[in-house]
C-alpha cells in the first residue's frame, strides 16, 4: 500500500517536470517550416489548459473545453489534443461563432484572421466569465484580452495581462507566468 502511494507522488512529480518542459520547450522552439506557428500555437493553447485554474461552477464536467472560432484554420492540428487529457479532466475542441453561447468554454482562442471589431465583441460578451481569452492579434491585451501568442520572426512567445486574469475570476501558473516574455498587472 505505502508503494502505491509512494509511486503515485512520484508519478505525479514526474508529470509536472514534463508539462513544464513541455511549455518551455514550445516556448523556445523557433517559429520555423520544421514547426509550424499554427502547430506550436495548439501546444501553447492545450499548455494553458494545463496551467490555468478555473473556479470550481465553471469545470463542473469531465472536460476543459477549448473553443476556436470559425475564422481559424487549426483544425487538423487541433484534432491532435483533441481528447488528451488535462488536469485530470478531457480536452474537448468546440468551433464557435460570434452568436453562440460560450458559457462552455474554458479557453477561447481567436486568430489572427479574427477581425478587431469581432475581437472587441468578442471580448464584452465574455468579459466577468470564466474563460481564458488568448489571441494572436497585435494589440489583443490593450483590447482586454488575457494572453496574446507573438511570432517575433525566431520563436512563439506569449505575454499576459494578470490584470485581466484575475478580474474573470482566473489563476495561472507560477511556473507559466515564469515563462512569460512579459506580464502586466502583477
Amino acid at each position: 500500500m505505502r508503494f502505491w502511494g509512494s509511486f503515485t507522488r512520484l508519478l505525479s512529480g514526474l508529470m509536472t517536470i514534463v508539462f513544464t518542459l513541455a511549455i518551455v520547450t514550445a516556448n523556445t522552439l523557433p517559429a520555423n517550416a520544421t514547426s509550424s506557428e499554427q502547430a506550436l500555437t495548439v501546444a501553447f493553447l492545450y499548455n494553458f489548459l494545463k496551467f490555468a485554474e478555473w473556479p470550481q461552477q465553471a469545470t463542473t464536467s469531465n472536460e476543459l473545453t477549448l473553443c476556436v472560432t470559425d475564422s481559424s484554420s487549426f483544425d487538423s492540428d487541433l484534432e491532435a489534443i483533441s481528447g488528451r487529457p488535462a488536469q485530470n479532466k478531457t480536452v474537448r475542441i468546440k468551433r464557435i461563432e460570434l452568436g453562440d453561447k460560450a458559457s462552455d468554454c474554458q479557453l477561447l482562442f481567436l486568430p489572427r484572421e479574427e477581425k478587431p471589431v469581432r475581437i472587441r465583441e468578442w471580448l464584452k460578451r465574455t468579459k466577468n466569465t470564466p474563460i481564458l481569452m488568448v489571441s494572436s492579434v497585435d494589440g489583443f491585451l490593450e483590447m482586454g484580452g488575457m494572453i496574446v501568442l507573438i511570432d517575433d520572426g525566431n520563436r512563439l512567445q506569449f505575454e499576459v495581462n494578470l490584470e485581466q486574469v484575475k478580474a474573470n475570476g482566473l489563476k495561472l501558473s507560477a511556473q507559466l507566468l515564469k515563462i512569460a516574455r512579459a506580464v502586466q498587472g502583477k
